[in-house]
């Protein structure tokens, strides 16, 4: 399990979603528009992606609904992510390869 400052964040509060575009302005990263399609599709799509993925690089998605199944593989393949629900239902997501320093560290006191 990722320590819990690489685990997601789920802020659905518009401050939140907004300092998250904040954030996603000012970096270069691959986006998916995944709102059209069912189930599995948009977890599918995510994962090839990240397999491409170049180091450092963020990907952001947009799903249909919180893609609750797909976080914790995220996790297992040694990713970090941010979740935040939209008002329409949909998920913005961004993931990024967690630091793999952190990862290994033992857990603190």
């Amino acid at each position: 399990m990722l320590p819990a400052d690489l685990r997601h964040r789920a802020d659905t509060s518009p401050a939140g979603l907004a300092a998250v575009a904040g954030r996603l302005n000012t970096v270069t990263a691959p986006r998916l528009d995944l709102r059209g399609l069912p189930a599995p599709q948009p977890m599918e799509r995510i994962i090839t992606c990240l397999h491409t993925l170049p180091p450092g690089q963020r990907l952001v998605a947009l799903t249909p609904m919180y893609p609750a199944p797909l976080l914790p593989m995220l996790e297992q393949m040694g990713f970090a992510w941010d979740a935040h629900t939209t008002t329409d239902g949909a998920c913005l997501v961004v993931c990024h390869a967690a630091d793999r320093h952190l990862l290994d560290a033992p857990p603190a006191p």
